[in-house]
C-alpha cells in the first residue's frame, strides 16, 4: 500500500517535484560557480556544458507542449522552442571554440548568430500567447506602456551595459552593431514581457510567468555578458552565467506545466487591474534611480540619457492624457447608467409607466404638498374588464402588446401633470394632483374609459379593451397614502359589481 500511494503521489505531483528539483539545482549551480567547486580547469567546461544542455532541454519540452496544443498556443510554444534551440546551437558553437578547439571565441562568430537569432523567436513566441480581448484604446495604452518601459530600460541599460559597450568601441561596424544588439535585445524582451503579462487573463498564469522569469534571467545574463566583454573581463564560469541555465530550465518547467494542464477554450475578457495600470512605473522608478546616481557620480547627464528622458516624459504625458480621458468617459457612462438603473427601478419594464413603488411615492408627495391647503389630490384605480380572456385566447405576447397600447392611450387621455402607473397585471392607477371639482374628475375618468373603448388592433386582431375605474379624493390633512389607495380600490370593485365599464366614486358610495 505505501508503494502504491507513493506512485500515485509521484503521478499526481510530478510537475511540482520537477519544479522543486530545478530550483534546488539552480541554487546548487550558483553555489558551485561562486565557490569554484570544479576548479579553474573543469569549472568553465561544466558551465558551458550545463548551459547547452539546459537550452536543448527547453527546446525539447517546448516542442512537446506545442504538439499537445492547437492554434496560437501551439505556435507560441513552437517559437519558444525554436528560440531555445537557436540559443543552444549558439552555445554549442561557443563550446566547440572554447572546449574543443581550445581557442578564444572570435567576435563575431557562429555563436553570436545563434544567441542573437534566438531573440526574435522569443519575442514572437511570447506575443503569440493568446491573451484577453483588447479594445482599440486598450491596445493603444499597451503600446504606450511598452514605449515607456522601453525608454526607462534604455536609461538603465545605457548607464550599465549599453553605454559600456558603446564607449568600448569595436574593430568593425558589424562588431559594434552586434555588441549593441545584446543589451538592446534584452530591453526589447523585458519590455515585451512586462506589457504582455498585464493582459493575461486570471487563472493559471504559472506557465507564462515562468517563461517571463526565464527570459528575464537570460536577459540579465546577456547584459552581463555584453558589459564584461566590453570591459575585457568576461570568462566562462562567471556566476551570472546562471541566468542562462536558470532561464532555460524555467522555460522547460513552464512547458511541462502546459503538458500537464493543456490550455483549452477561448481566453476570457479581463478588466484592467491595478497591477497592469501601474506596470510602467517600476521601470520609471529604476530609471530615476540611475539618473540620480549618474548625477551624483558624474555631475551631469549624458546626451543620450537626457534625450531619452525627454522622450520618456513626453510619452508619459500622452499616456496620462488618455487615462484622464478614459476616466471622464467612465464617469459619464456611470452617470448615465445610474440614471437608467434609477428609471428601471421606478418604472414598469413593459409599458414604461411608473410602477407601484414609484406611484406610492408620488401620491405621498402630493398629499404632503396639499396638506394645509384647499388643493386636494385624487387617485383612480383602473382594471381592464376583458383582459384575462385576451390572454387565455390569444396568448401572453398579444396580452403584453395590448397593455402597451393601453399605456399609450392613458398618456394621451390625461393632462401633462397627471401621473399614470401600472401596478401589475392589468391594473393601472392615475394620480390627479391639484384636482379640479368632482365634475371635472368624472370627465377625466370618462375620457380615459372612452379611449379604452376604441378598438385595439394587434397582430391583425381587432378587439375592445374596456375598463372600470374607481375614484377617491383626498378629504383632508389626515388622509394617508394607504387610505387613499384603499378607497380608490373599494370604489373600483363596487363599480365592477354594478356592471363594469364605468366610474365608481368613493365619496358617493360613502354617502
Amino acid at each position: 500500500m505505501p508503494t502504491r500511494l507513493f506512485r500515485k503521489f509521484l503521478r499526481d505531483r510530478w510537475w511540482e517535484i520537477t519544479a522543486v528539483a530545478v530550483g534546488v539545482f539552480v541554487v546548487a549551480f550558483v553555489v558551485a560557480l561562486v565557490r569554484n567547486v570544479a576548479g579553474d580547469a573543469t569549472g568553465p567546461y561544466l558551465d558551458n556544458l550545463t548551459e547547452t544542455v539546459a537550452a536543448f532541454i527547453a527546446a525539447a519540452t517546448c516542442a512537446v507542449a506545442a504538439a499537445r496544443h492547437q492554434g496560437r498556443v501551439r505556435l507560441a510554444w513552437a517559437l519558444l522552442g525554436a528560440s531555445a534551440f537557436m540559443w543552444g546551437a549558439g552555445q554549442s558553437a561557443w563550446d566547440w571554440y572554447e572546449d574543443v578547439a581550445k581557442i578564444q571565441v572570435p567576435f563575431p562568430s557562429l555563436a553570436d548568430a545563434g544567441f542573437l537569432g534566438a531573440v526574435p523567436f522569443a519575442v514572437a513566441g511570447v506575443l503569440s500567447f493568446p491573451v484577453a480581448f483588447e479594445r482599440a484604446r486598450t491596445y493603444v495604452r499597451s503600446v504606450l506602456d511598452g514605449l515607456i518601459i522601453a525608454a526607462a530600460l534604455l536609461v538603465v541599460s545605457w548607464d550599465t551595459a549599453l553605454g559600456a559597450v558603446y564607449h568600448a568601441g569595436a574593430d568593425s561596424v558589424l562588431a559594434m552593431v552586434l555588441s549593441l544588439l545584446y543589451p538592446l535585445s534584452d530591453v526589447v524582451i523585458i519590455t515585451m514581457i512586462l506589457v504582455r503579462l498585464g493582459r493575461v487573463a486570471h487563472g493559471d498564469r504559472t506557465p507564462l510567468m515562468l517563461v517571463a522569469a526565464g527570459l528575464v534571467a537570460a536577459a540579465v545574463a546577456d547584459s552581463n555578458f555584453a558589459y564584461t566583454t566590453a570591459n575585457g573581463t568576461y570568462g566562462s564560469g562567471n556566476a551570472l552565467d546562471t541566468g542562462w541555465v536558470a532561464g532555460y530550465l524555467f522555460i522547460a518547467v513552464a512547458a511541462l506545466r502546459m503538458i500537464k494542464h493543456p490550455l483549452r477554450g477561448q481566453m476570457p475578457h479581463v478588466l484592467p487591474s491595478r497591477v497592469s495600470s501601474l506596470l510602467p512605473y517600476p521601470p520609471i522608478a529604476a530609471a530615476l534611480g540611475v539618473l540620480m546616481v549618474e548625477k551624483v557620480t558624474s555631475g551631469g547627464l549624458s546626451e543620450f540619457t537626457f534625450w531619452t528622458v525627454v522622450a520618456l516624459v513626453g510619452i508619459v504625458l500622452v499616456r496620462q492624457y488618455l487615462v484622464v480621458g478614459d476616466n471622464v468617459r467612465l464617469l459619464r457612462t456611470l452617470t448615465v447608467r445610474e440614471r437608467e438603473l434609477a428609471h428601471q427601478a421606478r418604472h414598469d419594464a413593459l409599458t414604461g409607466l411608473p410602477n407601484r413603488v414609484y406611484f406610492r411615492d408620488r401620491v405621498t408627495a402630493a398629499l404632503v404638498r396639499g396638506s394645509g391647503t384647499r388643493e386636494h389630490s385624487a387617485v383612480m384605480f383602473m382594471d381592464l374588464d376583458e383582459f384575462k380572456a385576451i390572454n387565455d385566447t390569444y396568448g401572453h405576447a398579444t396580452g403584453d402588446r395590448v397593455l402597451t397600447v393601453v399605456a399609450e392611450r392613458l398618456r394621451g387621455a390625461l393632462r401633462p401633470s397627471d401621473v399614470a402607473a401600472r401596478l401589475g397585471g392589468d391594473e393601472f392607477a392615475i394620480l390627479v394632483e391639484h384636482a379640479p371639482d368632482a365634475d371635472h374628475l368624472d370627465a377625466i375618468a370618462r375620457r380615459v374609459l372612452q379611449a379604452l373603448r376604441e378598438p385595439v388592433s394587434v397582430e391583425g386582431l381587432t378587439m375592445s379593451v374596456p375598463g372600470t375605474i374607481g375614484l377617491a379624493i383626498a378629504e383632508g390633512s389626515d388622509d394617508s397614502t394607504d387610505e387613499l389607495l384603499r378607497r380608490a380600490d373599494v370604489a373600483m370593485y363596487a363599480a365592477k359589481r354594478e356592471g363594469k365599464d364605468r366610474v365608481g366614486v368613493y365619496r358617493a358610495l360613502a354617502a
